[in-house]
C-alpha cells in the first residue's frame, strides 16, 4: 500500500468525500501532489470500490509541457488505468475573457475535467490540492483581503458545474507527500514556473511563509485549522440565515431583484448573504466573486443614485432603482472592478 493512502482514506471518511461504486477522474499535473494522490487511490481503489480514470490538461504554457503529457500518460499505462488528455492556450484565453492567466488556466482544466466525468458512471473529479495549498490560499486571500469565504480556503469537498470536486490530500503536508514518493523510488515532474518569484503564490511559498514558520514552526497547520472553523460557521450562519435572505429576493424573468427597504434592514454579514445568493441564482456558481465585489454592489445598493450600476465578474450587472436593485447578466465582458456612480 502506498505510504499516504492510511491518512487520504481518513480525510475521505471524514469529510464524506465518496459512497463507493464512484468513477474518479485524477486530475494528473506530473507534479508531486496529484502524482502522489493518484498512488493513493490506486491503493485503495478495491477497498472503495472505485473505477479509476487519468486525466491531464496541457495549458500550453511551457515548451516542455508535452513532456509532462508523456509522463502521466506513461504513468497511467503502467498502472493499467484510462488516460485522457485535453489542452488549449491559458493565455489566448486570459486575454479573451481579460482574466489572469492562472485564473484562465483554470477555468479550462475544469471545463475539461467537469466533460470527462460528467461522460463517466457517478462521476467524481479528485485534485492534489494539499495542506500546503491551504495554507497559501489563506495567505493569499488574507493579502487581498478577502471576506470569512474566502478565508475559508480550499473546500475539501465541493460541486462545480453539477459534478463533486474532493481534495483528499487536503490535511496531508507537502513535505509528506515527496516524502512518500521518495519511499516508493517514484519520480514526478518539476514544473520551473513554481520558482518564479514574481508570481504571488509562490512568494508566498518560497518567501512568506519559511518567514511566518520563524514564529510558529505549524503555521501551515494553523492557517489550515483558522479555515476550517470559518469554513464551518460559515455554513451554519447561512443554513440559520437562509430564511431572511430569502425574504428580500425575487426572481424577476432574467434577473433577480432585492426589495432594498428590507434589505437595509438585514444586519451587514445578512446582506452579503443576499448578493451571494442572488449571484448563485443567476449563475449557478459564485466563481470569481470576492469581498470587494459584494461591498460595491452593497454600497449601490444602500446609498447609490437611482441608475447607479455595480458590475460583478460573470457579466453581471446590479442596477439601483427606486425600490429594489436589479440584478441581470450583462452583455459587456466582465470588469475587473466595481463601477458605482457615486452616493
Amino acid at each position: 500500500m502506498f505510504p499516504l493512502a492510511p491518512q487520504v482514506r481518513d480525510t475521505m471518511r471524514r469529510h464524506g468525500m465518496l459512497r463507493g461504486g464512484e468513477t474518479v477522474v485524477v486530475a494528473v499535473s506530473g507534479g508531486a501532489d496529484s502524482t502522489a494522490l493518484l498512488r493513493s487511490l490506486v491503493s485503495l481503489r478495491d477497498e472503495l470500490d472505485l473505477c479509476l480514470r487519468v486525466a491531464h490538461f496541457n495549458h500550453h504554457l511551457r515548451d516542455d509541457a508535452g513532456a509532462d503529457a508523456a509522463f502521466v500518460a506513461e504513468t497511467a499505462r503502467d498502472l493499467g488505468l484510462p488516460y485522457q488528455e485535453g489542452g488549449g492556450s491559458a493565455r489566448a484565453e486570459a486575454a479573451r475573457a481579460r482574466r489572469s492567466v492562472e485564473d484562465a488556466a483554470r477555468r479550462l482544466r475544469y471545463e475539461f475535467l467537469v466533460s470527462v466525468a460528467s461522460a463517466a458512471a457517478r462521476g467524481v473529479i479528485a485534485t492534489g490540492h494539499t495542506l500546503d495549498d491551504q495554507a497559501e490560499t489563506v495567505l493569499m486571500r488574507m493579502l487581498r483581503g478577502a471576506g470569512p469565504w474566502g478565508l475559508s480556503g480550499i473546500r475539501p469537498v465541493r460541486t462545480h458545474a453539477g459534478v463533486r470536486v474532493i481534495r483528499p490530500l487536503i490535511e496531508t503536508p507537502r513535505a509528506s507527500v515527496e516524502a512518500a514518493l521518495r519511499a516508493e523510488g517514484l519520480t514526478w515532474r518539476e514544473d520551473p514556473t513554481n520558482r518564479d518569484e514574481t508570481v504571488l503564490r509562490n512568494r508566498v511559498r518560497h518567501v512568506l511563509l519559511p518567514a511566518l514558520q520563524g514564529y510558529n514552526p505549524d503555521v501551515r497547520g494553523a492557517l489550515a485549522r483558522i479555515a476550517a472553523v470559518i469554513r464551518d460557521e460559515q455554513e451554519a450562519l447561512d443554513e440559520t440565515a437562509g430564511p431572511r435572505v430569502d425574504a428580500v429576493l425575487a426572481r424577476n424573468g432574467a434577473g433577480v431583484r432585492v426589495a432594498l427597504e428590507p434589505f437595509a434592514a438585514l444586519p451587514a454579514a445578512l446582506q452579503r448573504r443576499a448578493l451571494r445568493e442572488a449571484v448563485r441564482r443567476l449563475r449557478g456558481n459564485l466563481e470569481g466573486i470576492a469581498f470587494v465585489h459584494l461591498e460595491g454592489t452593497r454600497h449601490v445598493a444602500l446609498a447609490g443614485r437611482l441608475g447607479a450600476v455595480a458590475e460583478l465578474p460573470g457579466g453581471l450587472r446590479a442596477v439601483r432603482r427606486e425600490h429594489v436593485l436589479e440584478i441581470t447578466a450583462g452583455a459587456d465582458p466582465p470588469r475587473r472592478r466595481v463601477a458605482d456612480a457615486g452616493p
